[in-house]
């Protein structure tokens, strides 16, 4: 098959990196043929294969999905609804709640719907990075486990 029969998937984030890291068709047919084979999302593939740093990525994808990028560093998380059930749910499609009343998300393209919780759902979402997101969590889950272990003893 060739490129030009070849359908662009995700073609409003394409152009946009398109744009911002000079990625051409080439690459991201091979992009989405290794997301596709090896069932990674686009947007994990571009980062693990090096085409895009996080930060990148998340200014990309919040551009794609006309949502506000926030940078890391100025996250304000707030875990104060959690159980056990919906820290699982916003791990597996990496995101974390944020004080006033938004959610940290990575990746848009992500089914939020599908896995959250209601009241996480209805938050007003915000793209930001990644590792940021998932060492939030990381951080929750350790104090929680440690909190839950001091108790017991």
């Amino acid at each position: 098959m060739t490129i030009k029969n070849q359908d662009i998937v995700l073609q409003n984030l394409f152009n946009i990196l398109k744009e911002d890291i000079k990625i051409d068709t080439t690459d991201w047919i091979f992009v989405s043929n290794f997301a596709e084979k090896w069932k990674l999302s686009i947007a994990d593939v571009l980062l693990d294969l090096n085409y895009v740093t996080e930060t990148t990525l998340a200014k990309a994808l919040a551009q794609a999905h006309n949502l506000p990028y926030i940078p890391s560093h100025e996250l304000s998380f707030d875990f104060t609804q959690m159980s056990i059930e919906s820290f699982d749910d916003l791990l597996s499609v990496c995101a974390a709640p944020l004080t006033q009343f938004r959610l940290a998300i990575s990746n848009p393209y992500d089914d939020h719907h599908g896995y959250l919780d209601y009241k996480f759902c209805k938050r007003e979402m915000i793209v930001s990075e990644r590792s940021a997101i998932i060492e939030a969590l990381r951080s929750y889950g350790m104090r929680e486990w440690s909190l839950n272990d001091n108790s017991e003893s």
